[in-house]
């Protein structure tokens, strides 16, 4: 049983992090209604520029970490400027989208594992000192880890319910064409789309790196979780999201309970393949009428 609640609160912490990786990854699918590969470009970026201005600059880490995080965004912003928004304009549709952000990704992940090397890169090196709660045990880098995704998550939950730009921003994937119609400034809203999908993609990969350190491939993996609670949850639903993420990160936790963690792909794809079965809309979306 000891066991099992020490899982279980890793698996909340990890959910933590899942949730940081749909918000990013939903905001751009929900909004643009394409994949978003390039996502996963974003995520191991943002890690890497962090690396480059400690190891190459001499920054300290508190600084390479706000200037990773503004790189990771600018990066994140310019893949919509340079390729997603001109293809649009042609009228490409989500297949080309699709095709262009799986380019993008894979040319940023190979000019990194050019530069950097293939192997882990720590951020922080040394061993984190740990709090004890009865049998339990986290790492004070799974409470920076479960506080910030958690703040991060519910303060733009806040913004998105109150600031009525951002509501605008919300209903893009609706009624795309109208925002456009209504003279709503549509390349803006699109800047500050893929900006707030990028600051989310770079804060769970430096979350993650400051523990565990990171490599040039996870960023696929990061993308897939995103996605996966993403549909999972709803598409159109923000707190569904966040559930879908907390599903997700629960099971693969029980996962590791009962058999080991090379099992957590099969309960992440299994979860979404019955999801597409039998709840296309999501678990925690309302059902419609064929009508609406």
């Amino acid at each position: 049983m000891t066991l099992l609640l020490q899982l279980l609160v890793n698996g909340i912490v990890t959910a933590s992090l899942y949730s940081l990786l749909a918000v990013g990854f939903g905001l751009v699918y929900r909004s643009m209604r394409f994949f978003h590969i390039a996502f996963g470009a974003v995520y191991i970026l943002a890690s890497y520029a962090v690396i480059l201005m400690r190891d190459t600059f001499g920054f300290p880490l508190s600084v390479s970490i706000i200037i990773g995080l503004t790189i990771g965004v600018v990066g994140g912003v310019l893949m919509d400027r340079l390729v997603y928004l001109p293809l649009e304009k042609r009228s490409a549709g989500s297949g080309v989208l699709l095709v262009a952000s799986l380019g993008i990704y894979i040319l940023f992940v190979n000019l990194i594992a050019l530069i950097f090397g293939n192997e882990v890169k720590i951020l922080s090196a040394g061993i984190a000192p740990s709090y004890t709660f009865g049998p339990l045990i986290i790492s004070r880098m799974q409470t920076v880890q479960c506080l910030m995704g958690w703040l991060l998550v519910t303060v733009f939950w806040f913004i998105i319910r109150r600031n009525t730009f951002m509501k605008g921003v919300w209903a893009m994937g609706e009624k795309q064409r109208l925002v456009r119609v209504l003279g709503l400034p549509y390349e803006f809203m699109r800047v500050v789309v893929f900006a707030l999908s990028s600051l989310f993609a770079g804060a769970a990969s430096l979350l993650v790196a400051l523990d565990v350190g990171i490599d040039p491939h996870v960023g696929m993996q990061a993308l897939l979780t995103g996605a996966v609670a993403v549909i999972v949850g709803g598409v159109d639903l923000f707190w569904g999201w966040i559930a879908g993420a907390f599903l997700l990160a629960v099971l693969q936790s029980l996962a590791v309970w009962q058999f080991s963690a090379r099992w957590n792909d099969l309960v992440t794809f299994g979860i979404l393949i019955i999801t597409l079965l039998f709840r296309p809309q999501g678990l925690f979306a309302p059902i419609r009428r064929r009508e609406e």
